[in-house]
């Protein structure tokens, strides 16, 4: 991959959020079994419809048309109880190690990393690798506006963790719900979008939540330096890339997703380094 000069200034300086979306866990292998993987949200939805009572009818049709928010709510309430049991076999059982993009991500060295993730993946491993000195915050924590301005690593769970099922975010209520009971942590947000240039990686412009944010942001600062998202070939045809970066003021980063994303992985180890270098030439210019 090709790394933009800015996006590798930005990194060198710490003025970059990584976001980190679950397609950044796809190199990840599950320490039980040594080959299955951490299933994509659709399916991850569709093992539970095989699992739910009753007619489904309605939430597969909604599945084959892409809105998995209400999908994932009917099936929510359908599953009931058995939800959180399902999410814990799907995440949390596999004891998915981390990958080489997980490391490569914590080499980067960047101050803050935003993940809408409920697992923990990257969380442990950060901390672990850390000498548990990585701060881990979550939206509905007060103390999360020290971590932002602080001298602190950190990671914000912007969707909640799965050590507490009843905080993360899936359904279109919980979207809602996020957005007017936590303004005050999505108004955080908004400003590291306006003060620092956000790298996505592993996320998906099928999240109908975060296409909103960012369409929002960009028509209320259509000046603002461009963010970066990185996106596998095929995923969004090439056609759209100006309107995705008028729209959302976001520059798509292509990569092959065979061989369980390696293209990516290897990218990023090869990015580590130029950012590394760029760190260098800034010190010894005392640039800051």
């Amino acid at each position: 991959m090709d790394w933009p000069k800015p996006l590798i200034d930005a990194l060198a300086r710490r003025r970059a959020v990584i976001y980190l979306g679950a397609g950044a866990s796809a190199g990840s292998v599950s320490a039980v079994d040594g080959t299955s993987r951490p299933p994509d949200w659709p399916t991850f939805l569709n093992r539970c419809v095989d699992r739910a009572e009753g007619d489904t009818t309605v939430i597969r049709d909604l599945l084959k048309e892409g809105d998995l928010l209400t999908a994932c709510g009917l099936l929510k309430d359908l599953l009931r109880d058995e939800w959180h049991v399902l999410l814990a076999e799907a995440f949390v059982s596999p004891k998915y190690a981390p990958s080489s993009t997980h490391a490569a991500i914590f080499q980067l060295d960047a101050r803050l990393v935003a993940t809408p993730n409920f697992d923990k993946i990257y969380d442990v491993y950060a901390q672990q690798e850390s000498g548990q000195t990585v701060r881990i915050s979550h939206y509905y924590d007060p103390d999360t506006p020290e971590i932002m301005r602080g001298d602190y690593r950190g990671v914000l769970k912007v969707h909640g963790t799965i050590d507490q099922p009843t905080t993360t975010i899936f359904t279109r209520r919980d979207y809602s719900q996020l957005r007017y009971k936590h303004a005050a942590f999505q108004s955080l947000i908004d400003a590291l979008l306006l003060t620092h240039t956000f790298f996505f990686i592993g996320t998906s412009l099928r999240d109908p939540d975060l296409v909103l944010f960012l369409e929002n942001h960009a028509s209320a600062h259509p000046s603002a330096p461009a963010h970066y998202m990185t996106t596998p070939d095929g995923e969004i045809d090439k056609s759209r890339d100006l309107s995705i970066r008028n729209d959302m003021n976001v520059k798509l980063l292509r990569y092959s997703a065979n061989d369980g994303h390696r293209e990516l992985a290897e990218s990023l180890q090869a990015l580590v380094e130029l950012v590394q270098s760029a760190r260098d030439d800034v010190a010894a210019r005392q640039g800051w």
